[in-house]
């Protein structure tokens, strides 16, 4: 594996730790985040999303190319997710990064996600 797709791969680790750990801080905030999106059983994915953000830093890390395969899946689904969003136009923060991220989901979100999916996929792609 060469020097810059473990750096991806690290890289994109981070930012699911970050995610992660974040949503933990606040998990009464993130469950309130994730029922304004609507989602079913907000308690139980304030709870159950960081977790899975959590085994997925540390497949990046073991495995990158297998953690790369499992964090481009979460992104595409969180992504599509998200795009309907904004498509709806419901003026609403994801929490992605914990309770610190009060900011309504928007085009920026998008563009965001796409560069990490970006990422996920070149670390398969060349790991």
């Amino acid at each position: 594996m060469s020097p810059l797709t473990l750096v991806a791969a690290t890289g994109l680790s981070l930012v699911f730790g970050w995610a992660a750990v974040a949503k933990l801080r606040s998990q009464e905030q993130t469950a309130q985040g994730f029922a304004a999106l609507h989602l079913p059983k907000p308690g139980t994915l304030a709870r159950a999303v960081p977790g899975v953000e959590l085994a997925t830093a540390a497949a990046l890390l073991v495995r990158p190319v297998w953690g790369a395969v499992v964090a481009f899946a979460l992104l595409a689904g969180f992504t599509a997710f998200l795009a309907d969003v904004v498509r709806r136009g419901i003026p609403v923060s994801c929490h992605c990064f914990g309770a610190g991220t009060e900011r309504p989901v928007d085009r920026r979100t998008l563009y965001r996600n796409a560069v990490l999916l970006l990422t996920a996929l070149a670390v398969v792609a060349f790991g």
